[in-house]
């Protein structure tokens, strides 16, 4: 009876789970993307401009008139929202510093932001698109039309001029898919914004950026200052006791001679009384 009772109360248990699984509606289907086929993925984010400029490299002056003209979101929209993306060469400290104070501060904010513009392009390009890229000059920046500026690649040595500056990109610091950043080691100087030659100083070379590290084991690289190592050489002997003349020198064989001698007839003297 109790065997009986148990396998209904099991039965009937199974009942009520399976008609409420077959009571829910069934998951909606994935709708596919209107081509047919998966969604497409999500555009590159990259990082922040600010960010980026704060962290890598002397980029504070640029990135001060940057804030001040409210370009960092320009930057951002063009690079991250739509499917060119951007290139922007900045500038170090010390190339802003070598630029007369009065040449930037004489700017009103429009040109001050056209200035900035200036130093960027509405398309990304890699170090490897460069030489392509100084086939078609002049190459209009982010600023328009009539701020255009000439690129040239030799062997693997980019320069953008303007028509007061010629300014040599030193390497890339920063680069995602949509935004790419190489350091400048002069201002870019339109003559849109400059009728005469602006007072700028001259700058010492902006040295390269610094390679990555050797593979661990692998050879040195080579150095010009390079001295090696002499470390197997055998030291030098100890220096003489002060006093020491030639005449002692000489003798100095002698003397062991005779001590030899003398020890040699005491261990025989030893010998003969045992």
């Amino acid at each position: 009876m109790k065997l009986t009772v148990a396998f209904l109360t099991t039965a009937l248990t199974l009942s009520i789970l399976l008609a409420g699984a077959l009571a829910r509606p069934p998951p909606a289907p994935v709708k596919p993307d209107a081509g047919g086929g998966a969604a497409p993925a999500p555009r590159d984010k990259g990082g922040n401009l600010t960010d980026v400029l704060t962290l890598v490299g002397p980029f504070s002056t640029f990135l001060m008139y940057l804030r001040q003209t409210n370009l960092v979101e320009v930057f951002a929209h063009q690079a991250y929202r739509t499917d060119q993306g951007i290139t922007i060469f900045v500038p170090v400290d010390m190339a802003f510093a070598a630029v007369e104070p009065s040449v930037l501060t004489g700017l009103t904010k429009n040109q001050l932001k056209h200035l900035l513009m200036y130093h960027s392009l509405a398309k990304h390009y890699t170090p490897a698109e460069f030489e392509g890229l100084s086939q078609s000059n002049p190459v209009t920046t982010l600023a328009g039309a009539r701020y255009a500026v000439n690129v040239t690649y030799d062997g693997g040595v980019v320069h953008v001029r303007s028509r007061w500056a010629n300014a040599k990109v030193v390497g890339a610091v920063y680069e995602t898919a949509a935004m790419v950043v190489y350091e400048l080691d002069r201002v870019l100087l339109p003559d849109v914004l400059f009728r005469a030659h602006p007072p700028v100083a001259e700058t010492p070379p902006v040295p390269a950026l610094p390679s990555p590290p050797a593979a661990v084991g692998g050879d040195p690289p080579p150095d010009d200052d390079y001295v090696p190592s002499y470390d197997h050489v055998a030291p030098p002997p100890p220096p003489e006791p002060a006093g020491t003349t030639d005449a002692d020198k000489s003798s100095a064989p002698s003397s062991y001679a005779a001590a030899a001698a003398l020890g040699a007839i005491a261990v025989a003297a030893l010998t003969v009384l045992h």
